[in-house]
Formats: C-alpha cells, sequence, structure tokens
C-alpha cells in the first residue's frame, strides 16, 4: 500500500467499524472470521455491532480480551470480506519513518491520515508503544497502523488529550502474540490475566496461575457479567425488538441508537433529562410540486408524528417526553408508537420518492448504494 492509495482501494481494505451501547470504534480482520480491536472499544459488552460497506451491521462475539494490553478479538458468524493486511514487524522502525492510520474518526467514514513515527518504544505506564503524530481521533481505537509497505506496525489504542500530535500505538510484536494465544484457545471466552497471560475464562479474584489479586488490576467481574441495562435504554430496546430489530445492531453509544427501517435512515437519541428523540431523515425536497408536498406533510393524519426541513433534507420526527415512559402503566401504548413509527419512515421514504418527486436523503440507503 502506497500513501496515495486510492479511495477506492482503501474501501476494499478488511477495516470496520464497531458500535456498542458506550460509543464506537474501528477493528481490522486478522482472518475471515475474525476482526482484532482495542479492549475498551467493546468491553463490558460480548456481543457488539459490526458495520459493513453497504451499511448493514452484522453482530460480533467477543471472544478474547487482554484489557492490560488493550487488545481484544471478535468473532462473527459467517465470513466477513474485506483484504487483510499483513503484519510487520516491530523491529526495525525508526523515527521519522512515515505512518499509515486507518480508522473511522468521530464516526466518519473510513478515513486515512499521515504522519511519522515520533518514537519507535516510547515508554508509558510500564509498557513500550509506538509513539506518532498522526492525527488520531475518538473513532480510530482499534484500527491499524501502517507502514509505507502497507503492513500494520502497531494498533491505535489511545491519545493524550492535552497535546496535540501525540499518539499511540500497540506494537504490532505484542499483538501477533495475542493473535497466536487466541488461535491456541479452546475456550469460548476468556480475559488474559495482567501479570502472566494466563487465559481466565470465568470470573475469580485470584488469577488461578501466578495468584495476581485481579481486583488490584483490573475490574474483572465487569467482563463475565452482562451490563444491565438503565431503565430508558431498556425501554428503546425493548421497543426495537418489538418492532423486529435487534437492538445491539442499533446501539450507537449511550443512549443512541441508530438503524435502517427499509432504505430509510432512523436515528434515536436523548438529547437532554427530559426528551427522547425520533427522527428519520428520509427525502430531500423536489424542484417542482412543492405546494402538494407541503399540503402532505402538513396534514393532520400524521400526528403524533411531525415533518420538518432540515435546509433541503425532509424529516419525520417524534419526540416522547421521558417523564410519559415512566408515569405509570407497563408503557405498551409508547412502544407500539415507536414501531409504528419505524413503519411509517419506511412508508413515507417510497411515499415521497414516488407520489411528490423526492430525491431520497443523503443517509438513505438507496443513496449509498447507488454510488
Amino acid at each position: 500500500m502506497t500513501p496515495h492509495r486510492a479511495a477506492s482501494e482503501i474501501e476494499q481494505l478488511g477495516i470496520f467499524q464497531l458500535y456498542t451501547g458506550l460509543g464506537t470504534g474501528s477493528g481490522f480482520l486478522i482472518d475471515a472470521r475474525h476482526l482484532l480491536t482495542n479492549s475498551h472499544v467493546v468491553a463490558p459488552f460480548r456481543e457488539v455491532a459490526v458495520e459493513m460497506r453497504d451499511r448493514s451491521r452484522i453482530l460480533g462475539r467477543v471472544r478474547r480480551i487482554n484489557p492490560h494490553r488493550d487488545l481484544a478479538i471478535v468473532e462473527f458468524d459467517r465470513d466477513v470480506v474485506g483484504e487483510i493486511l499483513p503484519l510487520g514487524e516491530s523491529t526495525g522502525l525508526r523515527p521519522k519513518q512515515s505512518v499509515q492510520i486507518i480508522g473511522f474518526p468521530v464516526g466518519l467514514p473510513l478515513s486515512l491520515t499521515e504522519g511519522v513515527i515520533s518514537h519507535p518504544r516510547q515508554l508509558l505506564d510500564e509498557q513500550y508503544y509506538l509513539q506518532t503524530d498522526a492525527a488520531i481521533n475518538p473513532g480510530n481505537s482499534g484500527g491499524p497502523m501502517l507502514d509505507e509497505s502497507g503492513h500494520i506496525i502497531a494498533v491505535t489504542t489511545c491519545k493524550l488529550t492535552q497535546a496535540d500530535a501525540v499518539g499511540f500505538g500497540i506494537p504490532v510484536n505484542d499483538v501477533r502474540e495475542f493473535i497466536n494465544e487466541f488461535r491456541a484457545q479452546s475456550q469460548e471466552f476468556g480475559v488474559d490475566c495482567p501479570a502472566c497471560s494466563e487465559l481466565i475464562a470465568h470470573a475469580t479474584r485470584y488469577c488461578p496461575n501466578c495468584g495476581t489479586d485481579l481486583e488490584t488490576r483490573h475490574d474483572f467481574d465487569e467482563f463475565f457479567t452482562k451490563p444491565e441495562l438503565d431503565p430508558l435504554a431498556s425501554f428503546v430496546e425493548t421497543a426495537l425488538s418489538g418492532a423486529q430489530l435487534n437492538p445491539i445492531l442499533a446501539r450507537h453509544g449511550s443512549h443512541n441508537w441508530s438503524f435502517y427501517s427499509a432504505n430509510a435512515p432512523v436515528k434515536v437519541w436523548c438529547c437532554c433529562s427530559e426528551h427522547l428523540n425520533f427522527s428519520s431523515a428520509i427525502a430531500q425536497t423536489p424542484k417542482r410540486g412543492l405546494d402538494a408536498l407541503m399540503q402532505y406533510l402538513l396534514a393532520e393524519a400524521h400526528v403524533p408524528y411531525a415533518f420538518d426541513l432540515n435546509g433541503s433534507s425532509i424529516r419525520m420526527n417524534h419526540v416522547v417526553h421521558i417523564s410519559d415512559i415512566f408515569a405509570g402503566g407497563d408503557g405498551a401504548e409508547l412502544r407500539q408508537r415507536v414501531a409504528r413509527f419505524i413503519n411509517k419512515a419506511a412508508e413515507n421514504d417510497v411515499l415521497l420518492v414516488d407520489t411528490y418527486g423526492c430525491e431520497p436523503s443523503p443517509d438513505n440507503l438507496r443513496s449509498h448504494l447507488s454510488r
């Protein structure tokens, strides 16, 4: 891989975005069924969503975690298509050597940034890292750092928030050792002991191999306990399940969800302590026939849902007051209202294009697939 590799070639790489109930990150294929990322990207979740190039998401199961070295491996139920980048070597790297970082910074599409190695073996918190000045942002974590030949020389892991142009990567020799240990793993899931790298398959206070008190190193219980949803997240995910959607695949960070209803993009988020928002940017206004379109969008028949315009984008919206969710009862009517919103987003996506001459919005799945 050269520094000037075309964008179309970058899209062929086996580098994907991961989504959990806490945020997003990057990861790369080590084979067709397994992806490597950071521990902090996936933990404490055992199941995560991984987005493919066509914006569909598939379920990934976390198989192994090394919280001390910040590495994790995710397994898919089917083969995933993408170019598998070769692993390079940590030895022989030098300052000012070119480095490329590929990932999904701040939720943007797959992006490449360039820089140089500032220090090939920087000691930080009793561990060695590759230090670089290449731009690293939230969302890059877990993605690969590449040399001029396109070989992985490190895994992006963190950035000092109080400094600019200072980023770090886990050296590839450590990554290779972690992958080899996973290849020999027979357990369904395990967490590496931070002291001796013994694979621990069950929650315990002391490492059965070296006796390390794990509570003093990491909160190991969280790796073996399913995260509990707060009441608001539980309401949303129960509603999504009732609409025949897998809520794990819809998670997009804390109190954020995103998914497609047919081709229509739907976003759900909590903007404050009072309101839960549902929105679908389903179309763009046409050049003609605006009177008929506006009459349709403003019709009272859409209540309790409403349309608005954001520039040329037509959005269908619904706002739920959080107090109504917990005002009593089982919330069945509100969950049904959410399911109807999801169905109507798909219906209006078709109607606005076919009947009123609108164009699909840039976020619409049809717009993405037609590029």
